[in-house]
């Protein structure tokens, strides 16, 4: 490659950035839903070792133990809660044609970042602490001070500090999955894709709750 080349597609940098932030600039459709799929199980078998679940399209929690299948399906419920929603609004807003299976896979492989958010929730610092405070909520005793290490309350910090991090990494992901996918901009892409968004969250919440309550144990 020439250096014209390498300066037109902006550098290593520059594609690193967008691999990071857009990778839809390089995988879209088929791609993209595969590569997703396979993240979103992945997240769901990891979280299973942590007791970490994906209870809502914007949500994580760790300490609720429940069979296998709970969490594998609830990563899935996240993912189709936001297609559909996406979608629909896609199809209000754009004025070009939508194919679902961009938006699908696009909003897929979105939902990457919270592998890294299962893998962080396996720590035994962050497990010791969700533990203890699960076992002082259920005493109805004071959430502070833990019996717990120093150690353990710092990799804890890290460990929400990450979630947080993969939180907004995520919705970045989707945002700009959704404009590329539907074609939308400006201030019809933000309102249409904040409020699609507010809806699969309640959407989803409304799915799994009902799920969770019957295959959790009682305390």
């Amino acid at each position: 490659m020439t250096d014209g080349g390498r300066q037109a597609d902006g550098g290593p940098k520059r594609r690193m950035w967008t691999w990071l932030f857009n990778p839809f600039h390089y995988l879209a459709g088929g791609p993209a839903l595969g590569i997703g799929v396979v993240a979103i199980a992945a997240a769901g078998l990891v979280g299973a070792a942590s007791r970490s679940h994906f209870d809502g399209v914007l949500d994580f929690h760790s300490g609720l133990a429940v069979p296998l299948w709970v969490y594998l399906v609830e990563g899935f419920v996240d993912w189709l809660a936001s297609g559909i929603l996406l979608l629909a609004a896609g199809k209000l807003v754009s004025r070009t044609h939508v194919r679902a299976l961009d938006v699908f896979g696009t909003q897929a492989l979105a939902r990457a970042p919270m592998l890294l958010t299962a893998v962080a929730a396996l720590l035994p610092g962050f497990q010791r602490v969700t533990d203890e405070l699960a076992r002082a909520i259920l005493r109805g005793g004071a959430l502070w001070p833990l019996d717990v290490g120093a150690q353990d309350v710092v990799v804890f910090a890290l460990v929400l500090l990450v979630t947080l991090m993969m939180l907004v990494w995520m919705v970045a992901l989707m945002y700009r999955a959704y404009a590329v996918s539907c074609n939308v901009t400006g201030a019809r892409a933000v309102i249409s894709f904040i409020v699609a968004l507010l809806l699969a969250e309640a959407a989803s919440k409304a799915a799994l709750i009902p799920i969770l309550k019957a295959v959790a144990p009682a305390p």
